[in-house]
């Protein structure tokens, strides 16, 4: 099997990610949080590690990382309870649903720039939309659809400049790009543990920056947190102001794991392997005029269409040849302007530190001889 699925949820996962898991359930760990017996500070004490390793990572206090169940949970909790209706908020055209129904559910006022632009032109709409009185800018630093990065430090800055709060998505992100939240001006970061940085689904993480006024976002739910257990309210202090209930301990394993490996091979390292493979592909197949690629920059990705043919079917096809792509709209419907405006949406190819240019060939064999028309 080629797996080309890899801005869904990464696979392979590293063996050290898959001994973490089975240590974490197999192992002697009780509830982080919920007692003072060796189980539970056992528990408590591979939380902390992750929590420390994520600080590290994206430049922050060990203290300012929440655990969630995921990246959507995580910007649910930070549009949610930041915004309040009417609020005007900026965010991009290419964003992922997780980010566009959280702020219809807020009722937000939102102001939308054109993001496959260039930065110069992308800063400027920004700036001229907080103008107008935008109290907030939530964006993806990386689309799910598009190979476009954006300016995320650059509008960090500008937010930071002009008093807003900028909420980021790093779920296309993290793991492959240096993120720092104080460097780069993020109050909010949300990043999957499942994604880049080789984890499995079930958490995530809500990343504050060192300045960021937390007494500004409100939790979304209420429950147990180990401590301060006769108030009626969520305790004020983070983390436990946003970690209700017991926490995905074996994810949390995982991403904790996953993180080393992230480490041990370096995000440069990842990108370069990454952008050999996505040049394999464009080297073989991007002359052939049945075929258009949106976007060549960079990024863990690729989508494109095959003229005569639905990418539904073209991905079937695929499928038939043991090669994993998506197709569709990606959980993104705005950015797919950009490729196919009947709504169709488009055949997505995204990669991981995994893949390897021989397999790119493999696809690029397989596409010509067998799936196009």
């Amino acid at each position: 099997m080629i797996y080309f699925d890899n801005a869904a949820t990464t696979y392979p996962k590293p063996e050290s990610v898959i001994e973490a898991v089975n240590d974490a359930v197999s192992g002697v760990y009780g509830n982080p949080g919920r007692g003072g017996h060796a189980a539970a500070m056992a528990a408590a004490e591979l939380v902390y590690g992750c929590r420390v390793k994520l600080a590290k990572a994206f430049g922050t206090d060990p203290s300012r990382v929440c655990f969630t169940g995921g990246c959507t949970a995580a910007l649910n909790t930070a549009i949610l309870g930041r915004i309040s209706p009417g609020e005007r908020v900026i965010t991009s055209d290419l964003e992922h649903n997780s980010v566009m129904r959280p702020l219809r559910a807020a009722k937000a006022v939102t102001d939308t720039f054109s993001a496959a632009s260039d930065d110069g032109r992308i800063l400027g709409q920004i700036d001229e939309k907080i103008k107008k009185g935008a109290a907030c800018v939530v964006c993806t630093c990386a689309s799910n659809v598009l190979p476009v990065v954006l300016p995320y430090a650059k509008i960090g800055a500008l937010c930071r400049k002009r008093g807003v709060t900028f909420i980021a998505d790093g779920a296309q992100a993290a793991g492959f790009y240096d993120i720092d939240v104080e460097r780069d001006g993020i109050d909010v970061l949300c990043v999957p543990s499942h994604k880049g940085l080789y984890g499995i689904p079930g958490a995530g993480a809500l990343i504050f920056s060192p300045r960021a006024d937390v007494s500004r976002f409100k939790p979304l739910v209420s429950g147990g947190t180990g401590t301060d257990p006769l108030s009626v309210i969520m305790p004020e202090t983070v983390p436990e102001r946003f970690e209700a209930g017991t926490l995905p301990l074996a994810a949390i394993a995982s991403m904790s794991a996953g993180i080393d490996h992230v480490n041990s091979v370096g995000t440069e390292n990842i990108r370069r392997k990454v952008e050999a493979v996505k040049r394999a592909v464009l080297g073989w197949l991007s002359d052939d005029g049945r075929i258009k690629f949106y976007g060549r920059g960079p990024g863990s990705l690729l989508c494109f269409n095959v003229e005569g043919a639905g990418c539904e079917r073209i991905a079937r096809e695929l499928d038939l040849h043991g090669i994993c792509v998506r197709a569709g709209l990606h959980c993104s419907p705005s950015a797919h302007k950009y490729t196919a405006p009947d709504g169709t949406g488009a055949v997505r190819l995204s990669f991981s530190y995994s893949n390897t240019t021989d397999e790119a060939e493999r696809f690029c064999r397989i596409m010509t001889r067998f799936i196009l028309p």
